[in-house]
């Protein structure tokens, strides 16, 4: 407003200064001028009024507009904080989500690591159980083959002694086809002490005084029946001071007859004799072995001229 009347006053002055060193002009035209600025004058203060009220009113929409801006930055602010506060919760919840998760993925490793490690020792359990399962069942194996391979081999020699047998009574056979009224016969005896081992041991009389027909086995104990007919067969026990012995005779099989030699009460050495007779086939075995219940404690002693003997020969 100063600036404006400053600039008024200043143009008013050079009018007139230029007026009065140009030329003189008379009072009308003065007048006139003067009236001009008068509404000139009139005309700036009335625009300076209106420039006054907008300028208010510019200002007062500043300020509104400042107070407006003041309010929206501080409610931007707030947000911010609020948003940053958010951010927080948010990390330090998504923290905590990591942290669990990380603390469940942890405690899951664990438990696998356990779990393996029980899963292995059993693995390892087993593996040994099983190893030690083929061990035994090898050793099992083993025992079998031994026991498979003795029992093959006793079977053998049973063959082999049948055989024997056999070739004893086709040759008794034979021989006594060739003997002119001589009926088969033997007698055997042992050469050394035999102790009893248990039941149905069979006594192998390993010495014959007589086996006409070669129908006895010196090596199996048995006599094997030439020829059908009726035979009488004895034995004598001879058992040693304080021991006794049970023996039975077998016939094809059958158990004929037996003995009990006893010396536990008498104290001093005992003989017991056997005999019978019996029909029988060609073919038949005959032999003399321990009884299975209470077959003995002691042996068939053999001292000097004293020993056990089995005998046999046919009647008819």
């Amino acid at each position: 407003m100063l600036y404006i009347t400053c600039t008024i006053s200043l143009v008013f002055l050079s009018v007139i200064f230029a007026d009065t060193v140009d030329r003189v002009s008379d009072a009308d035209e003065i007048f006139k001028r003067l009236d001009g600025l008068a509404k000139r004058v009139g005309i700036l203060e009335s625009e300076n009024i209106q420039l006054k009220k907008e300028l208010k009113t510019q200002s007062d929409s500043f300020v509104d507009l400042k107070s407006q801006n003041e309010g929206k930055y501080k409610d931007l602010n707030r947000k911010q904080l609020k948003l940053k506060d958010e951010i927080k919760v948010i990390r330090y919840q998504n923290l905590t989500r990591v942290e669990v998760a990380l603390l469940n993925s942890k405690n899951e490793l664990n438990a696998l690591e356990t779990e393996i490690r029980t899963k292995n020792r059993e693995l390892e359990n087993k593996i040994d159980e099983d190893v030690d399962k083929v061990k035994d069942s090898l050793n099992d194996t083993k025992v079998t083959l031994q026991e498979s391979t003795r029992n093959q081999n006793e079977k053998l020699l049973q063959h082999q002694k049948s055989l024997q047998s056999l070739q004893h009574t086709v040759s008794a056979l034979n021989n006594t086809r060739k003997m002119d009224g001589t009926l088969p016969s033997f007698y055997a005896l042992l050469s050394s002490t035999v102790p009893i081992r248990g039941g149905d041991q069979i006594i192998i009389y390993d010495k014959t005084g007589t086996n006409n027909g070669n129908a006895y086995n010196t090596s199996s104990g048995i006599f094997t029946v030439p020829e059908s007919g009726v035979y009488v067969f004895t034995w004598t026990a001879f058992s040693y001071v304080e021991e006794y012995v049970r023996l039975e005779i077998v016939v094809a099989g059958t158990i004929f007859g037996g003995t009990l030699s006893d010396t536990q009460e008498t104290g001093d050495a005992d003989t017991e004799t056997g005999i019978i007779v019996a029909n029988v086939k060609a073919g038949d075995k005959v032999f003399i072995r321990t009884q299975s219940r209470g077959p003995g404690d002691g042996r068939l002693y053999v001292e000097f001229e004293c020993t056990s003997t089995f005998s046999g020969w046919k009647i008819s």
